[in-house]
């Protein structure tokens, strides 16, 4: 993972300007839409609980690898609808982290009273490379995100980027709703 500039498990990005817009467009999502794509839960055991609708995401290749190449990302329909906030991110990343690109983006929805499992997010050379970034979009007191020992409850609006490369992390929704995070991975193009 690219380093965190303050070497801590959590790093403080921004506060999302827009995120009542967001949220308004995530609410619209029913259970069907949310059950559509099930390729990560299916691939990944740890989350297995989870939901997601991918914006710009690239499953793995045959060699069990992520793309890094701008030109070779994918991007999926729903992308459109979030365009303009992924474009605003954008100008967040170069401003934070310098040049480079959004080389993923998805909603993860974990259902409320369900868990991520601790894990690490290094087998793949991409969590090296990338910067990899939290926006809670619905989240409650009682959702809980640990990097290690330390827990945090990241709250609407706040983007954060995490350490998922070389740390043990896991997510608890003790809530009765689902928290919704939209996931980046920022890759630094120098």
């Amino acid at each position: 993972m690219a380093a965190l500039k303050n070497k801590e498990h959590f790093e403080f990005v921004t506060n999302y300007e827009n995120i009542i817009n967001l949220k308004n467009k995530v609410l619209k999502y029913t259970e069907e839409d949310w059950n559509k794509y099930d390729y990560r839960q299916k691939t990944f055991d740890p989350h297995r609980f989870t939901k997601t609708l991918p914006l710009i995401w690239n499953e793995l290749n045959k060699d069990s690898k992520r793309n890094l190449e701008k030109n070779g990302r994918k991007f999926w329909p729903e992308e459109e609808k979030y365009r303009e906030d992924l474009d605003a991110f954008t100008k967040i990343f170069e401003n934070h982290y310098g040049p480079g690109f959004i080389a993923t983006a998805m909603l993860i929805n974990l259902p409320a009273k369900k868990i991520i499992e601790p894990h690490v997010d290094g087998y793949d050379p991409f969590f090296e490379k990338c910067h990899r970034n939290h926006l809670a979009i619905i989240t409650h007191e009682d959702v809980i995100f640990q990097i290690e020992h330390e827990e945090r409850n990241i709250r609407e609006g706040e983007l954060f980027q995490i350490n998922n490369n070389t740390c043990q992390h896991m997510v608890k929704n003790g809530s009765l709703i689902d928290r919704v995070h939209l996931l980046m991975d920022w890759l630094p193009t120098s």
